[in-house]
């Protein structure tokens, strides 16, 4: 097995290049996450089977004018000209982008539900706050998730920034400003621009645990571009900038732990079905130049004839009379349309068994709008299995990005206790955060509502404010609710056949 040397020990050579160097390893040879980007935005040549590499097609042409003779036969023939190149279709289909985005909503698609074991102190409102609102982490995870699958690998960096926010106005009019450091949070992935630099690796120890983490980057300094790192480890992160020499700071690392949460997957969430995309585009593409050449039908005339001009309105073919000399009959010329007579049954039945084939080898339901519109008003339960195989997915995949959002409550915990919210440090170290995510499938209210008037007994399960407090045409419940009850009296009054009745006692 090969030695892999500690952090430390990466950490303790004189030379930086060499740590940088040491640290700059991929934990997956020959992964390329460049192609997996581009092909994830359109590009098809990763494989030669891909549509972008068909070839422009080759078409003879020959003269109308000119001709030659054939050295074989002594024929004269038209005089062949240069060869007239003809682009061919080369149909891009969104298939990486929606087995990507699909496998993404069904991780992190649902209501993000955040709890902890301790609900009465208010730790788990100011982790809340920052977890929900501030650092707005649903979205980092939709759009993580959506990263890694397609690129392969991704990182989310947290780290303190000192505001000042002005807090009021002193005696004479002067604004307060008073510094507050908050949680920033921002994703690592491959760049679309070839010129820049933005190369992301960890470090494991023999544990397989994570001791050291590098991003290599560039940036403007001193009016240039150079090479810049930072090295995360559990006690400090350095930045190093290359500008002639290395300048290199250190600094401790506030939150106590590596900031970084790193995630990888072997391959792109397509590659199972890449081979099938292939023939699916290439089909496509084929039949696309098929119906270019043979789509619009032509006009095959008999005979001498009279065509009208492209550009006349109501047009009329006129076709000369002749009288045959020998039998004094008359004749004239004659015209049809060519149609293409071929069928293509085969072709459609190959498209919509590879269209199939992709989205079940994906594991990606085919929620387009003429699948869906047929349906119906599903019960719960059958949604549930008509997705069945997306969630058995989302079930594996949560086997790599439920330790991300785990280690994400580690480092915002740990943040807040130890830079953001130190007053509070106690009660929130001492507690424990849990987040999860609920389902993204659409819920049928009124199914929902009645299973629980039967689990009930049939009996109401919400007071009469708060089903008032659900209707778009109430803006005070409790107005609302004393005019009903008013309202609910006269009535009454109204309707007793004995007229108005009074307490016997003013008073009550």
């Amino acid at each position: 097995e090969k030695y892999m040397p500690g952090i430390s020990e990466i950490l303790s050579n004189d030379d930086f290049s060499r740590i940088v160097s040491d640290l700059c390893v991929d934990t997956i040879e020959d992964r390329d996450p460049k192609e997996y980007l581009e092909e994830y935005n359109g590009e098809r040549r990763r494989r030669k089977t891909s549509v972008g590499f068909r070839e422009p097609k080759k078409v003879a042409v020959y003269s109308d004018t000119e001709f030659e003779t054939d050295p074989n036969t002594g024929e004269e023939k038209p005089k062949r000209l240069e060869d007239k190149t003809v682009p061919v279709a080369k149909i891009v289909t969104n298939i990486p982008k929606k087995i990507v985005r699909t496998a993404a909503a069904f991780l992190f698609g649902g209501d993000m539900i955040v709890s902890a074991d301790n609900m009465d102190d208010d730790s788990l409102q100011d982790f809340k706050q920052v977890f929900v609102r501030k650092l707005k982490m649903k979205s980092v995870f939709m759009r993580f998730a959506r990263i890694v699958l397609s690129e392969t690998k991704g990182a989310i960096v947290f780290y303190p920034v000192t505001k000042s926010n002005i807090k009021g106005t002193d005696k004479d009019g002067n604004p307060i400003l008073k510094k507050e450091v908050v949680l920033k949070a921002k994703i690592l992935s491959t760049p679309k621009d070839d010129n820049v630099t933005n190369e992301f690796y960890p470090h494991f120890d023999d544990d397989d645990d994570m001791d050291g983490f590098i991003h290599k980057y560039t940036a403007m300094v001193n009016g240039r571009s150079c090479e810049c790192v930072k090295i995360y480890t559990a006690n400090e992160i350095i930045t190093g900038i290359n500008d002639g020499q290395w300048v290199i700071t250190k600094d401790k690392n506030l939150f106590g732990k590596i900031p970084v949460v790193y995630a990888e997957v072997d391959q792109p969430d397509w590659e199972d079905i890449a081979v099938l995309m292939d023939a699916y585009e290439m089909r496509l593409s084929r039949m696309s130049d098929t119906n270019d050449y043979f789509g619009d039908p032509m006009l095959k005339t008999y005979g001498q004839t009279n065509l009208p001009s492209k550009e006349t309105v109501g047009k009329e073919l006129n076709f000369s009379m002749e009288v045959d000399p020998d039998t004094g009959t008359a004749y004239h010329g004659d015209a049809e349309y060519l149609s293409w007579q071929q069928s293509i049954d085969s072709q459609k039945e190959e498209i919509a068994n590879e269209r199939h084939e992709i989205f079940s080898g994906a594991s990606c339901p085919d929620l387009s709008f003429d699948n869906l519109i047929g349906i119906g008003d599903l019960s719960g339960v059958a949604r549930e299995f008509m997705t069945i195989d997306a969630k058995i997915k989302a079930t594996e995949q949560m086997e790599i990005f439920g330790p991300v959002v785990q280690r994400c409550v580690a480092i915002v915990q740990a943040g807040m206790a130890r830079i953001s919210h130190i007053k509070n440090a106690g009660v929130i170290e001492g507690n424990y955060f849990e987040v999860k995510f609920g389902s993204i499938l659409p819920k049928n209210l009124t199914e929902i509502l009645q299973n629980l008037a039967i689990a009930n007994g049939n009996k109401p399960i919400n007071s009469q404010e708060t089903i008032t407090a659900e209707s778009p045409y109430t803006k005070n419940a409790k107005q609302e609710i004393a005019t009903m009850k008013k309202e609910e009296k006269e009535m009454a009054q109204n309707s007793n056949p004995f007229g108005a009745t009074f307490p016997a006692n003013p008073d009550e």
